[in-house]
């Protein structure tokens, strides 16, 4: 039998952490019931979605059964198995959401966890990897497939050409979750789906107790109402200030309108990967230099920018004024952090850190002006690369490594601030007026805006208000919470049958296992072959993230093709590439070292 190890019960935790947030509203057996009010970020998101299911998140994953015997592991009785246990296990998934006068709530009932809704499942066939990718584009670009009353699907798609093969493809708002606990979504279907043995949950309450809003962890109700107020003032406070300096801003050239706010985006994905000996050299690089990768992706995306915006100057379409004009301006970017470590430590080593839940916040900053080097003033004097002048000659690497260092610093003294989290809630709750203003736009006049005349009429830079130039930031190392291989091993940190707990592994408490589960858990049987993120995209928006799975780091975006179009976005990318080569995608053991210090 695997080993059990004490430690602190769910119970425990859901007493300890989030009293009185969930409340029955029915007691009768099968037919329970509860509820509770969203938070501000959940809110937030909530609101956006409702303008055609922007940020929801659609993921899509390729997987396949390491033995033909095996492939009843996507049949259908056996998929509904599954899901009924992911459910159980994270009620969450499950719930609606009530739009009433006194706000929004979330409503969970029994039944809607112990049984399957129309459409909450729903199996098909596709004729090839790419008919699977065509059928993921088709679902984020359609009529939103997820509504109030169905906040998460589940497709499941047979390959004719492979018989061994099979797709998930999972539709998600995202005020349920974030990308932490997406992966222990798709991680605990999978490992579910490829055994039989199935570790009995704790009960709904002490599920449901586990996810509270984030609001709950930096103002909780212990703390007395005029502490609690003060803090929030205070956060206001320095929001405001900050806020104060995101003016102007420009980014990549596009299509705006004043319909754009409230047209449906054309949600497409682009992305670029390293082969993985170049992608150690570039990480290895980062480590030499003392930067962080995040920090550094922010300046390769200035310097693609920079390269791509003054290849248009010099073939004449970009005009005078609007290049002096982006000359001046800063650049604005929306980075997002993952809160889950700044709350309670007990919760987050017992299962916190995968927890569904949306628990990350987003944090608006100002980098200086592209970089033009000597394109500023000597246009007529540079050599020209593709059209555009050379990385050296718009950035040197020694203020390359400036600007990274410059960009880690600012963060880190941002995420010091001991009223950091305050801080985050400010800027949430600004973002919830702007959101449910714009839901209630779309609802109610979207269709009359879009036709009119004058709401087509294209929109000059400088009268677009601040300007973003991009939102996202680097994932890490997804490994660690994507496994490939399922059943997860007992002695894999992440797996069900471990005998001891993990900060990722939510939703299953350490428990007895039978020698012979654990022997049958030691094969695999299915295997993923790829998986991707999605995300149906905001109206005029752009996306850019970077992470790093099986040795390979990647640059994936999401964007919204009305405002940005592909031959664009390509460009883009493929500058953006060129340049993370040129800066850190060589060796340089022989080379001086370089390093910033502030």
């Amino acid at each position: 039998m695997a080993t059990t190890q004490t430690t602190t019960t769910q119970a425990d935790l859901s007493s300890s952490f989030a009293k009185a947030v969930w409340t029955q509203t029915s007691a009768i057996p099968g037919q329970r019931s509860w509820r509770r009010s969203l938070g501000i970020t959940e809110s937030v998101y909530y609101w956006e979605g409702a303008c055609n299911g922007a940020a929801d998140t659609v993921m899509h994953v390729h997987l396949r059964v390491t033995q033909l015997e095996d492939v009843g592991i996507y049949a259908p009785e056996n998929v509904r198995r599954a899901w009924l246990s992911v459910k159980r296990r994270f009620p969450l998934i499950a719930a609606e959401v009530s739009e009433e006068n006194d706000g929004l709530h979330f409503v969970v009932r029994e039944r809607n966890i112990t049984s399957l809704r129309e459409e909450e499942v729903t199996f098909g066939t596709v004729l090839s990897f790419n008919d699977a990718e065509r059928f993921v584009d088709e679902n984020r670009n359609s009529p939103r497939p997820l509504s109030p009353r169905l906040l998460t699907r589940v497709y499941v798609l047979n390959q004719t050409d492979r018989p061994e093969d099979f797709h998930v493809v999972l539709p998600i708002v995202h005020c349920i979750t974030d990308g932490c606990s997406t992966t222990t979504i798709l991680r605990s279907f999978f490992q579910t789906l490829s055994t039989p043995f199935d570790p009995h949950p704790t009960s709904i309450e002490e599920r449901l107790q586990m996810c509270c809003p984030l609001e709950n962890w930096v103002f909780p109700d212990d703390v007395p109402l005029v502490k609690r107020r003060w803090k929030r003032a205070i956060g206001y406070a320095l929001h405001v200030a900050r806020r104060a300096r995101l003016a102007g801003g420009h980014g990549l050239p596009g299509n705006f309108t004043r319909a754009t706010a409230t047209t449906p985006a054309k949600s497409r994905t682009q992305l670029i990967s390293f082969p993985p000996d170049i992608s150690a050299i570039i990480l290895s690089n980062c480590r030499r230099h003392n930067i962080t990768f995040n920090s550094a992706y922010h300046v390769f995306s200035q310097v693609a920018i920079s390269r791509l915006l003054c290849r248009r100057y010099l073939r004449g379409e970009i005009s005078e004024g609007e290049w002096e004009y982006r000359k001046r301006q800063p650049m604005l970017f929306i980075g997002l952090v993952n809160l889950r470590s700044h709350f309670d430590p007990d919760w987050f080593c017992n299962g916190g850190s995968g927890e569904i839940g949306l628990n990350f916040s987003f944090h608006q900053h100002v980098l200086p002006f592209m970089p033009l080097g000597a394109m500023a003033n000597k246009k007529d004097e540079l050599e020209l690369i593709n059209g555009a002048p050379r990385f050296q000659d718009l950035m040197s690497f020694g203020r390359f490594l400036l600007r990274c260092e410059w960009v880690k610093s600012r963060g880190e003294k941002l995420f010091r601030n001991p009223r950091f989290l305050e801080i985050c809630i400010a800027t949430h709750n600004s973002a919830l007026e702007t959101n449910k203003s714009k839901a209630a736009n779309w609802r109610r006049s979207g269709e009359r805006a879009r036709s009119s005349a004058e709401a087509l009429e294209p929109l000059p830079l400088e009268n677009l208000g601040p300007v973003f130039t991009q939102r996202g930031s680097s994932l890490g190392n997804m490994d660690c919470m994507m496994p490939l291989d399922y059943p997860l091993p007992a002695n894999h940190h992440l797996s069900p049958i471990s005998s001891f707990p993990h900060p990722h592994r939510a939703g299953y408490p350490v428990c007895t296992v039978p020698d012979d589960v654990v022997t049958q858990c030691e094969r695999p049987r299915l295997h993923v072959e790829y998986w991707q993120t999605h995300f149906r995209s905001r109206p005029g928006d752009v996306y850019l993230g970077a992470l790093t799975t099986q040795k390979q780091l990647q640059y994936f975006t999401f964007y919204d093709e009305n405002a940005f179009s592909e031959d664009l976005m390509k460009e883009f990318m493929g500058e953006l590439k060129n340049a993370t080569l040129w800066y850190l995608g060589q060796r340089q053991e022989t080379a001086r070292d370089v390093k910033c210090k502030l």
